[in-house]
């Protein structure tokens, strides 16, 4: 069963760039986010000074919109990228 972790005090791109250091997470994983959250964080993007990648990643992590209504507000759910 999928965890469901806490990445700062609000969801943004600074407490996500964070949590990704201070857990090691790799390239190529996905962190799934709460539709509101992906909204919030998306608009933080758009609003500053830096270029919107699409789909939209930090340091090569994918932020995915939860589309099973399973990711909590103010949750993300983080996504291995199993290699076989």
């Amino acid at each position: 069963m999928s965890e469901f972790v806490v990445v700062g005090h609000s969801i943004s791109v600074a407490a996500i760039r964070d949590y990704l250091f201070a857990k090691k997470i790799d390239k190529g994983d996905s962190i799934v986010l709460n539709p509101m959250d992906y909204e919030h964080l998306t608009e933080e993007i758009k609003n500053s000074d830096e270029p919107i990648d699409i789909p939209v990643n930090v340091f090569g992590v994918l932020l995915l919109k939860d589309t099973s209504g399973d990711v909590p507000v103010g949750k993300v759910q983080i996504v291995k990228n199993d290699k076989l």
